[in-house]
């Protein structure tokens, strides 16, 4: 049975568990949905037949084990790209992504002495988690895009390149914004301190907002709450602050009906306020189990088409157990917003405050998306590691699409791409390839592009970088990606845990120049969380890697 074929199987297999399992609501099932474990492989040249597909399959996963993870934890198990021979294939095409959701809630498994699902784990928002500290442009109306070129810590024979996008800073002080809260109240929020969380965040934004913003409030069970529905208004308005604290769960979970009636108010805060940019922010566990319960019906019900001043959905993930990421994920994703994940009420707080709310409410780009092409003349071949979910055609590059990411201003993206290299220890600056971006101006609607070219220096090695933090982005980009690819969470490849034993000393290294760090402290305890994690006994799986 060739790869593909198997894959396919898996794929429909898990699917067809999950259904049978009654989805994110089922009681927790032992059984894993076995996906491909790429694991480290040398970049070997590729042959014309095997050239991936640029849309990777996947398959939805419902999992709990004996052996500690979250229990019916949903997401969406995406197989790792591979290694692409630059001669067959020098272009690659992907959307930008600021969200940082899958670090957050592995570092709260982690904290609450869960292991951490390798299928949850998408590397780009482990990289974009952190701050790197890069130049902003030098004008208000283009990003700044810059490049890096090291060898490889894994692997002195390959490099990695790093490519960076930092939006400009703008005024968030002068553009009004319509917010539209959909609080989710059913049941499944009683768990732990999920409602605490989301009626703290709720109470955040309503602080933040000023006298010129609009506020409204929907609370949804298995229907719309109508006695808490407030529709906008000013924020100090106690309608406001009522409806925001007699949240409490019961009954089933109806996202499609909660989003509907948050479309129908916020639609109409639009018209009223035409110069407005309007959110709908969506904070609920995931667990929908009544009516569409599919991201992408929930988003055609919900049925916004007015591309020039979109309803922006923000999703806010809480809970541990019994948690869908998968749909609060593609919800943001594909409704031209951004989605978090709050551990706690502190949390919910820092990420609403003022300051942050605000500077994360007004987009600098929309459809923001990157396509590098390599010369295959310098590079041999290439990997890009994580944004397998932001992965799309290279001929979908010239078209503007919701799903493409919206960045907001003073945001910065950072991708990693694994390369081997024609002819290795060239002793000056090399030019690898160039970078085209694109995106569209919320406010305009206008169309832009910006090109820059990658280069580097061959010969730098990882340990000699006098850049930390490019030095934490690569060992976090590589951590991620190498645990993602383990086939179980209680199996692994022995190449995948010394791997991440070496980066663990890598990152052990940035201790006295980074180990001030919050940041930092967090990130070593959950790289060496996760090493734990990997080193169980080889249970061989019956498939190649």
């Amino acid at each position: 049975m060739d790869k593909f074929l198997a894959m396919t199987i898996l794929a429909i297999i898990g699917l067809l568990t999950f259904a049978a399992c009654g989805g994110a609501d089922a009681a927790p099932t032992p059984e894993w949905t076995i996906a491909e474990g790429v694991q480290r492989a040398l970049p070997t040249p590729m042959l014309e037949a095997e050239a991936p597909t640029r849309r990777t399959p996947v398959a939805v996963s419902s999992r709990a084990t004996s052996q500690g993870i979250a229990s019916a934890t949903s997401f969406q198990d995406y197989v790792r790209e591979r290694f692409v021979s630059a001669s067959v294939d020098n272009v690659s095409t992907f959307g930008l992504d600021t969200d940082r959701t899958s670090y957050h809630l592995a570092l709260n498994w982690a904290r609450a002495g869960y292991e951490v699902d390798p299928d949850s784990v998408r590397a780009e928002e482990w990289i974009n988690a952190f701050y790197y500290g890069y130049k902003r442009p030098l004008r208000n109306d283009s990003f700044a895009i810059s490049s890096n070129v090291v060898r490889h810590p894994l692997d002195n024979r390959m490099h990695l390149a790093r490519i960076a996008f930092q939006a400009p800073e703008m005024d968030y002080d002068t553009t009004p914004v319509n917010v539209t809260l959909v609080l989710d109240a059913s049941g499944s929020m009683s768990n732990g301190n999920r409602v605490d969380i989301a009626r703290e965040a709720a109470v955040s934004i309503r602080r933040s907002l000023r006298s010129h913003d609009r506020i409204a409030v929907v609370h949804f069970s298995s229907i719309v709450l109508g006695e808490h529905t407030v529709e906008h208004r000013r924020p100090d308005d106690s309608a406001v602050a009522r409806s925001i604290s007699s949240l409490t769960p019961n009954n089933s979970t109806n996202v499609q009906a909660g989003l509907n009636r948050g479309v129908q108010l916020a639609d109409r805060a639009r018209r009223d306020n035409p110069d407005a940019y309007n959110y709908i922010i969506l904070m609920s566990d995931g667990v929908a189990n009544v009516d569409a319960t599919d991201p992408f019906a929930i988003l055609e019900a919900a049925g916004d088409h007015d591309s020039r001043n979109p309803l922006r959905l923000i999703t806010i993930g809480v809970g541990i157990e019994n948690y869908n990421d998968y749909l609060l994920e593609q919800l943001a994703q594909h409704g031209n917003g951004w989605y978090r994940y709050l551990s706690d009420t502190g949390q919910a707080r820092a990420t609403f405050s003022r300051e942050n709310w605000l500077a994360l409410s007004i987009p600098f780009a929309d459809q923001t998306r990157a396509q590098v092409t390599w010369d295959p003349d310098v590079v041999d071949t290439w990997r890009i590691v994580g944004y397998e979910n932001r992965i799309t055609s290279d001929q979908s590059f010239t078209e503007a699409r919701r799903e493409f990411a919206e960045i907001p201003a003073g945001a910065a993206t950072t991708a990693f791409y694994e390369l081997e290299l024609k002819n290795p220890g060239f002793a000056g600056a090399l030019k690898l390839g160039e970078v085209e971006l694109r995106w569209v101006t919320p406010s305009t609607g206008e169309s832009n592009r910006q090109h820059e070219s990658i280069t580097g220096q061959d010969n730098i090695q990882f340990g000699t970088v006098n850049d930390a933090l490019l030095r934490l982005g690569a060992v976090v980009a590589l951590s991620s990606d190498r645990y993602s690819s383990l086939p179980f969470v209680d199996s692994s490849s022995p190449s995948v845990h010394q791997d991440l034993l070496h980066l663990v000393k890598e990152l052990r290294s940035l201790d006295g120049s980074l180990g001030h760090l919050g940041a930092y402290q967090d990130v070593a305890f959950l790289m060496e969380h996760i090493t734990r994690n990997s080193r169980e006994a080889v249970q061989p799986t019956g498939y190649s890697p």
